[in-house]
């Protein structure tokens, strides 16, 4: 059984993020993103290049708006 490919990014996607990795299956895309958040905090997102669109987000920011004032 082949599980499709799903982008995780760091930022948001309104703005031009940073590509991570790519992980097989979305429960294990979401897994890793919060592994990732985890370590670093910050904006998230899973990418679905098959239906291009945003599958998943996160921030993990404390303040997610003081960084916008940065």
């Amino acid at each position: 059984m082949h599980h499709a490919t799903y982008d995780i990014w760091s930022g948001t996607p309104q703005k031009i993020g940073q590509w991570l990795e790519a992980v097989p299956g979305l429960s294990n895309a979401q897994k890793r993103m919060l592994e990732i958040a985890r370590e670093t905090p910050g904006p998230y997102f899973i990418f679905s290049a098959w239906n291009d669109c945003i599958l998943d987000q996160i921030d993990t920011r404390e303040d997610p708006l003081a960084a916008l004032t940065r």
